[in-house]
């Protein structure tokens, strides 16, 4: 996967952000030039989905304790499905975007920035933005089946264990089980059963195990079609020399 820096995301974007640092440059002194030449031009983008999505919840987040007091809570999704309520809907994606508190955010944000950036270098962007549609609706309809009663979940979570297991496959090969990835799966599924069968302590673990079964699943399917890809490949370039 590529890397995108600021000047490939758009031309709008990047002539703005060239306007800015040398602005900042002429008029901030030496410490706003120092600033500009050895860090904000050398900013890259090296996992676009991740980081925005964290960009995202960081926004929502401050929305709700602002300018939009109790966003957060409506974008969580209910114990209960109503089929002709559009929100229904929203929220089957909307929740992973909100978080109750900034210990709660936080926590999420720094598992996804660990293990996510290296998850999408290796899986590809498009494969995980899939991943996160994917973990969104999932672990929704886990709370809509198992939740309790009259509650609503909220968080990434349940994308933050998706990353930890798919990561934990990113040295997988066909046919190979890594050892990290059973260390891993066995010591964070192991404790979030445990607790979602034993402990009141209100958080989601069904979207936990969710996002842990798709980040698995996702991790072995990539896999897969990137070994056909690579077969596929060899298979045209041996076609090519022989003719």
């Amino acid at each position: 996967m590529p890397t995108f820096t600021i000047d490939t995301i758009d031309p709008t974007v990047s002539s703005r952000w060239d306007s800015f640092l040398d602005y900042l440059e002429e008029s901030g002194g030496p410490v706003g030039k120092a600033l500009s030449v050895n860090l904000l031009r050398r900013l890259t983008i090296e996992a676009p989905v991740v980081v925005g999505f964290c960009f995202a919840c960081v926004l929502i987040h401050l929305l709700n304790d602002t300018v939009m007091p109790g966003v957060s809570f409506k974008m969580g999704v209910d114990d209960s499905f109503q089929a002709f309520s559009v929100m229904q809907y929203v929220r089957l994606l909307s929740h992973i975007f909100a978080h109750d508190g900034i210990n709660h955010l936080k926590g999420n944000m720094i598992n996804l920035l660990l293990v996510g950036p290296s998850a999408e270098h290796v899986f590809g962007s498009y494969n995980m933005l899939i991943i996160f549609v994917l973990v969104a609706v999932t672990s929704a309809f886990a709370h809509i089946v198992v939740g309790g009663y009259h509650t609503r979940q909220l968080g990434a979570s349940g994308v933050c264990f998706a990353l930890i297991l798919l990561n934990s496959l990113v040295s997988a090969k066909a046919g190979k089980i890594p050892l990290s990835f059973l260390l891993t799966a066995g010591l964070w599924i192991t404790d979030e059963v445990l607790r979602m069968v034993w402990s009141t302590d209100g958080v989601s673990h069904h979207a936990h195990l969710t996002g842990a079964i798709v980040g698995t699943l996702a991790g072995y399917e990539l896999h897969r079609r990137q070994e056909q890809e690579k077969v596929r490949r060899i298979a045209t370039a041996w076609r090519g020399k022989s003719k």
